[in-house]
């Protein structure tokens, strides 16, 4: 296969993990809080937000490196 291919795939790959990852982590860290609080859905969708705000920079990151 050619090498720049594969480059591209595993940056690819690694970008959406890293997206996945800090929206999963904001959201659970929202769930944990609001099962601390009794507040269920507040925390977990204003952190989902965050972090899909986060994970939008990150991947921006690390497709700015690629070029």
């Amino acid at each position: 296969m050619d090498k720049q291919l594969l480059k591209s795939l595993a940056v690819a790959t690694s970008a959406g993990t890293t997206f996945l990852a800090c929206i999963g982590g904001f959201v659970w860290i929202g769930y944990q809080i609001d099962t601390w609080l009794d507040t269920t859905p507040m925390c977990m969708a204003l952190l989902g937000l965050i972090g899909a705000v986060t994970g939008f920079y990150m991947m921006y990151k690390q497709l700015k490196q690629v070029k």
